[in-house]
């Protein structure tokens, strides 16, 4: 069952965001609006399926309400990062930050890194170096030739098309901050995976409202690109509660983790479907040296807690 669990976990996470992009033209406070959407039908439907008692108590009910709210505004970030620098690039900027601010989290609520040996803290050490290095590897692989040739538009202004990509990667690092943090109260609840899903769920419906109050009512969808958007939630719904499972399982480090190397679903996706960066260009090949470092620093990281 853990294998299971870790396979739907890793495939679903790979494949939520590609499905959720693969209809251009669509602005992506409203993806994320059809795709909260999504997600609180899928957790309506596990836990009518889990035959599991809803509470409303603060600790059951808006703990990991919280959580999805953060997990929303998180989600916009990556969409924004995925749009501006290709999903390659930004997965493999915010997933290792995922598995560090959720570290940090770890260390500082659930002393997860209490009476750590020499031996460990010298892994964790060598852990965040090779993350630092992959990001450095990744935030360098777009080349000054990319930048300064024309876009889809024409566009030959350098410093505009470099002012965009920095700001990709912030967005990125934004995402990898939110999205290391919006389990820990659904953690924190200590309450079955299908329970403690569908207030997440809620939370992350009300988080892409706000969003839409601040950023443009979501636009009208054709029904075709609407049950896109639907599925790519549900993608992430059924991921999100094989994690949960699998986090009560063999613990937070270790499941959050596994669940992490979704990245290699994305990056792959991101070079080869979108070919952003173009496949065997110079930046693919950097981006997915920086990406391997980074994942293998991350795993790291995520073993010791």
């Amino acid at each position: 069952m853990t294998a299971l669990l870790a396979l739907v976990t890793v495939l679903a996470w790979g494949c939520w965001i590609p499905v959720a992009q693969i209809v251009p033209g669509i602005a992506q406070h409203s993806r994320t609006f059809y795709v909260a959407i999504g997600n609180l039908v899928f957790a309506t439907f596990a836990l009518f399926v889990g035959g599991g008692h809803l509470s409303f108590g603060w600790q059951a009910f808006w703990l990991p309400l919280a959580g999805g709210v953060v997990w929303t505004f998180g989600n916009y970030a990556a969409f924004r990062s995925t749009e501006t620098i290709g999903l390659a690039r930004a997965a493999g900027s915010w997933t290792p930050l995922n598995i560090i601010v959720a570290f940090i989290w770890g260390a500082l609520l659930f002393g997860e890194l209490d009476h750590l040996s020499i031996g460990r803290s010298t892994a964790l050490g060598l852990g965040l170096i090779c993350v630092l290095v992959g990001v450095s590897f990744i935030v360098r692989s777009q080349s000054v030739q990319e930048l300064s040739a024309p876009d889809a538009h024409g566009d030959t202004d350098v410093n505009v098309r470099i002012r965009d990509y920095r700001r990709g990667l912030l967005y990125a690092g934004v995402a990898g901050v939110l999205w290391g943090s919006y389990f820990v109260p659904a953690q924190w609840a200590k309450v079955p995976a299908n329970i403690g899903n569908f207030p997440l769920a809620i939370g992350i419906v009300l988080g892409a409202c706000a969003l839409a109050l601040h950023t443009g009512v979501p636009e009208r969808l054709p029904v075709r690109h609407t049950a896109v958007q639907l599925l790519a939630g549900m993608l992430f719904g059924l991921g999100n509660v094989a994690l949960l499972g699998l986090v009560a399982r063999i613990g937070t480090g270790v499941g959050f983790t596994i669940a992490q190397l979704s990245l290699v679903v994305n990056v792959s996706v991101g070079i080869f479907v979108f070919k952003v960066p173009a496949p065997r260009s110079h930046a693919a090949r950097v981006a997915l040296v920086g990406i391997a470092f980074a994942g293998v620093g991350g795993i790291a990281i995520g073993a010791l807690r």
